[in-house]
């Protein structure tokens, strides 16, 4: 589990790469921290998908950081929390599917419109570790065995 819980933590850390201009791209939640002006942040997609990974991120490093935390007070997560851990990997997964294919419904300036956002390697790096997290999770709960 602790390998498990180091790759959903990770993503969390790395996003802070797309804070700058690297080559490496925004990321999941880089759009949110570029915009200098607020008012017109909102009506870009880019910052709502930006603000939806952000808590996805967020809720993934509190996840990873239980998995941690719960074994120093004796406590063995149950099927049920690995379970949810792995549902929060598959909800990232597929917004970040759905983002950079059709896009999702985000309020603009002319209404609700449909626009993709832009794939970059930091972007790829962070839903793959989210990935392999979930799938040492689900290697965990089906053999019932500690890593």
């Amino acid at each position: 589990m602790r390998r498990a819980a180091l790759f959903l933590i990770l993503p969390f850390f790395l996003q802070l790469l797309g804070l700058g201009d690297t080559p490496l791209g925004g990321g999941l939640c880089g759009e949110v921290f570029r915009v200098q002006d607020p008012a017109f942040a909102l009506k870009t997609p880019g910052f709502w998908y930006g603000l939806l990974f952000m808590v996805l991120l967020a809720l993934e490093l509190g996840y990873g950081l239980s998995l941690l935390l719960l074994p120093l007070l004796e406590v063995r997560p149950g099927k049920g929390w690995v379970r949810a851990g792995r549902y929060l990997v598959g909800t990232l997964f597929l917004l970040f599917l759905l983002t950079r294919t059709t896009g999702l419904p985000t309020p603009g300036p002319g209404g609700w419109t449909l626009e993709p956002a832009p794939l970059d390697p930091l972007s790829l790096l962070l839903v793959g570790l989210s990935l392999a997290g979930g799938l040492l999770l689900k290697e965990n709960g089906e053999h019932g065995a500690a890593s």
